[in-house]
């Protein structure tokens, strides 16, 4: 798989004699991936993201994307225009009075031009299923229904990389479904590939790999199912195991036998239809 963001050796401290916020990190994004990045709080995550895009610059290592290096002032605009970053707070990314204004505001920055940037806001929010709220005020939509905007206001840029930065955290559980169910839809039917920054391992169950991070440090890394594995791990790191995880051990440890690809909610609701239906 092509690889889109190499982080190598990358430390971050904010003051001079603090603590390190991120130490020694290495990792890599691919193309058309899902890779979750997952911690407590404090453990580094947001630090990491806003690292990825040059909102922050690393003290030690190198981020480059697609071979441009954070640390390289020019090469900034590039960066950023190829990582997109959906932040925690919906109502904080929202700068104009209508959604469709409010989409054509990065693309505006970009100078792209009229007929294109009409385009690019109709195929935007078509993937985010916004389209009957083009003349809405953003502020009277729902948090979820935010999120989706400013999702579509980050594909009609069409970066390389999308990263979610605790982008459900401060949502409803309706809204935080409608947002998973999207990005979700958006990484698997148009290949977007993303990074998602979350404490929610129901979010980052949903990926192809995850990273945890502990006190700025990589301690774990594979795909869910190995991540998984060791669920008492994660107890200790401060997270709470998602609840299709917690019942497929109470399921196992009544002797109905689950099978270790069946992560999610949706999933393990299949599998134990299908299982009935054989009794």
């Amino acid at each position: 798989m092509k690889e889109l963001i190499k982080v190598a050796n990358l430390s971050f401290q904010y003051d001079e004699g603090d603590e390190w916020a991120l130490q020694g990190i290495n990792l890599s994004v691919y193309k058309g991936e899902w890779l979750a990045i997952v911690g407590h709080n404090g453990s580094g995550k947001s630090t990491l993201a806003k690292l990825l895009n040059g909102l922050l610059l690393p003290q030690h290592g190198s981020v480059v994307v697609e071979g441009f290096r954070t640390t390289e002032m020019d090469e900034l605009w590039e960066i950023r225009r190829r990582v997109g970053v959906v932040f925690q707070n919906p109502d904080n990314q929202l700068v104009a009075t209508t959604v469709r204004d409010d989409i054509a505001f990065g693309l505006e920055n970009l100078g792209i031009e009229r007929e294109e940037m009409k385009q690019r806001i109709q195929d935007s929010v078509s993937k985010v299923n916004m389209e009957g709220f083009l003349d809405h005020e953003p502020h009277r939509l729902s948090g979820g229904q935010k999120q989706r905007v400013a999702i579509a206001g980050i594909l009609a840029m069409q970066p390389s990389i999308m990263i979610l930065d605790e982008a459900t955290s401060m949502l409803d559980p309706m809204g935080c479904k409608e947002v998973i169910s999207t990005v979700e839809r958006l990484n698997h039917e148009e290949g977007i590939t993303l990074l998602s920054i979350t404490h929610d391992l129901e979010e980052a169950i949903r990926a192809d790999r995850i990273i945890v991070l502990n006190q700025g440090e990589i301690v774990k890394e594979g795909s869910p199912e190995e991540v998984f594995q060791n669920g008492e791990e994660l107890i200790r790191l401060g997270l709470d195991l998602p609840f299709s995880i917690k019942l497929r051990q109470k399921l196992l440890e009544k002797g109905i036998n689950i099978s270790n690809s069946s992560l999610t909610q949706e999933e393990l609701v299949n599998e134990l239809w299908t299982l009935h239906l054989k009794m």
